[in-house]
């Protein structure tokens, strides 16, 4: 039931015994056909279909409709339909052959079309969804028949089809459709939503969501609330803008289970409405109960498509996960938690560390797609797990260029390796061999950029940290036209740390800057200075990163630096970890010789006095050199 309603059945039982066991198939509740009827011909027929042979026992089609038009019960009609449409679904029988041809089929719809006006509305949407998944055309008449009954339940006017010839006679009525619940309304939607060919279809969805926006302030159960966000394209943003108020105003009384039904619907759609995703996850995170992993990886989804990581729910969701992992028995729960994990670039050690002991102790059983997930987010959040070395030694088996047919995959699978410093010969001779990149070449244009930096990250991982490496290499040079793009947050902090460092470090003889490396990492400064700290001219030492020769050797006691300006996304979530793309950028530079100044968002102050920052980026660069 709803919360904060009655709910269906209190509603629509009208006196009726509802004795019957046949559950109708609703969004909203289990209801009986019995319990539904509220007419006096359904009432007076319930004692009556008690006493019948159940339906279900029925083994043949004929069996079936004669049993459904026997005493011209509207009831026993809709039952009928509802056994022959599960048989058709589970193709026991065949809808053309079997059922279209028998001789009482006609009297059967026709018995539909009579009553379709007096049943409620649940009785006649659920028929109406049975009768579809008989495979009756949306333009057979007993459809047209309970379109027109749900026309006139959820509008203010309804329209009567006469069927001789083409006349057509159209009553105007007045309808209270406060008689009508939301929910019943909402089920109607879904339904209408999915049914759209006909004008007939158009009209009962447009004036059901009228009905609804008038009536907003009806609008009070989660379930409610979810199937609206869940249809959001379809209404005004008016209405939508008093619908996130309400969320807001019953967010506090909801369930756990409420809450993130909410917030997965919102997250389906990706509609960003900040407010309401604040107040969900604040009320999320206060609750004591725990939700079973699918549905916490469903939240975790949610925060990644939304691109909505709230701390304290993460906390919350991680410390719920840690303990139920090890129950977990699907594969594909465990690989969905690890996407979500890496997309959001969340370092969550505990629940990594339990992900990799299950991975260890279930590897047969995962699907490839699950060890990808694994290996790829280790590597962006730059995890090693405790078990690192039996955990690699029985996933990396599983990881070959013929397991992964897609060549963007398996770059990321061996990009991600050599990230983590796992990548063997054999992985990094697969893709710089150049048949590789000539089969990435294909691929749309957005993704690569992507492909030329990764491949240019693992050339010079294979040059620099694996001197047993003997296979082919790059050549740089057909990489040339590599563009490093920046989002707007980081270029203004990036433009911000070199407009301040410019007080000490005049362009372009003390500094070069936004240089796009061979190494495939994008450097925000290049200078150098002396033994005692003190800049000199980088123009006459600078030797591209190790691929030329510099215009001349160091001073003795010199040194090269350069200066990384590191943003909000270049950290992990929970932790102060770099990615590990930064990470590795790190490592390079100092392979080659250079020293490194890190200026963290969370240190620098955009907003500070001007001499604090330069006092700031003084410290830094003497603290790299050694004379701080």
């Amino acid at each position: 039931m709803l919360r904060n309603s009655r709910g269906i059945a209190s509603l629509f039982l009208g006196g009726s015994k509802s004795r019957l066991q046949w559950l109708l198939k609703t969004e909203i509740a289990p209801l009986t056909y019995a319990a539904l009827a509220t007419t006096t011909k359904s009432t007076q027929a319930d004692d009556h279909i008690v006493q019948e042979k159940s339906l279900l026992n029925l083994t043949d089609v004929s069996t079936i409709i004669q049993s459904g038009i026997d005493g011209g019960s509207s009831v026993k009609a809709f039952q009928a339909i509802q056994v022959l449409s599960d048989w058709v679904e589970v193709k026991k029988v065949d809808f053309k052959n079997d059922i279209e041809k028998d001789e009482n089929f006609g009297r059967l719809l026709a018995l539909l079309e009579r009553d379709s006006q007096l049943n409620n509305p649940l009785v006649v949407l659920n028929g109406l969804k049975n009768l579809h998944r008989l495979g009756l055309s949306d333009d057979a008449y007993v459809i047209q028949s309970m379109e027109y009954a749900l026309f006139r339940t959820v509008g203010r006017r309804w329209v009567i089809y006469l069927r001789s010839s083409s006349q057509c006679a159209e009553n105007h009525l007045l309808w209270n459709v406060r008689k009508v619940s939301i929910p019943v309304l909402l089920t109607i939607l879904r339904f209408q939503v999915q049914h759209q060919n006909t004008e007939l279809q158009k009209k009962v969805l447009k004036e059901t969501i009228d009905t609804v926006q008038r009536r907003w302030v009806e609008v009070k159960g989660a379930k409610e609330i979810q199937i609206i966000y869940s249809n959001h394209e379809l209404f005004s943003l008016d209405f939508l803008g008093r619908l996130d108020d309400r969320t807001i105003e019953l967010a506090e009384e909801m369930s756990y289970v409420e809450l993130s039904g909410i917030f997965c619907a919102l997250g389906t759609v990706k509609r960003r409405a900040t407010p309401v995703l604040r107040a969900l996850a604040f009320h999320m995170a206060k609750q004591e109960d725990k939700l079973p992993p699918k549905q916490l990886s469903n939240i975790l989804f949610a925060m990644y498509s939304l691109s909505f990581p709230d701390q304290v729910l993460l906390e919350k969701v991680g410390k719920d996960l840690i303990p139920q992992v090890a129950s977990i028995t699907r594969p594909p729960v465990i690989g969905a938690i690890l996407f979500c994990m890496g997309q959001m670039r969340w370092r969550q050690q505990s629940l990594l560390e339990v992900i990799s002991e299950w991975v260890e102790n279930n590897t047969d059983s995962c699907r490839i797609n699950d060890l990808v997930s694994l290996v790829l987010t280790l590597a962006c959040v730059t995890y090693t797990p405790t078990n690192a070395e039996t955990l690699f030694m029985k996933i990396i088996s599983k990881l070959d260029n013929s397991s992964i047919s897609r060549e963007t995959v398996w770059l990321d699978v061996v990009w991600s390796l050599a990230l983590l410093g796992r990548a063997t010969n054999d992985h990094i001779a697969s893709v710089l061999d150049p048949s590789f990149a000539s089969k990435t070449r294909s691929v749309a244009q957005h993704l690569r950029m992507g492909i030329k930096l990764k491949l240019l990250n693992i050339n010079a991982v294979a040059k620099l940290m694996m001197q047993s490496y003997n296979g082919p290499f790059l050549d740089t040079a057909d990489f040339r036209d590599i563009i490093i793009t920046q989002s707007r947050n980081e270029l203004l902090l990036s433009k911000h740390v070199q407009s301040m460092l410019h007080n000490f470090l005049p362009p372009p003889k003390y500094i070069q800057e936004n240089i796009q490396t061979p190494l495939g990492i994008f450097v925000d400064c290049e200078i150098a200075v002396d033994q005692k700290g003190k800049p000199i001219p980088i123009q006459d030492y600078s030797d591209n990163f190790g691929e030329a020769n510099s215009a001349k050797p160091l001073p003795e006691g010199a040194t090269k630096m350069i200066v990384f300006v590191w943003d909000y996304k270049d950290y992990t979530i929970g932790s102060q970890e770099l990615t590990g793309v930064n990470k590795l950028a790190v490592y390079l530079m100092e392979k080659i010789g250079y020293k490194v100044v890190q200026v963290p968002y969370f240190e620098y102050n955009m907003r500070g006095k001007t001499i604090k920052n330069i006092q700031y980026l003084e410290n830094k660069i003497k603290e790299a050199a050694g004379v701080l």
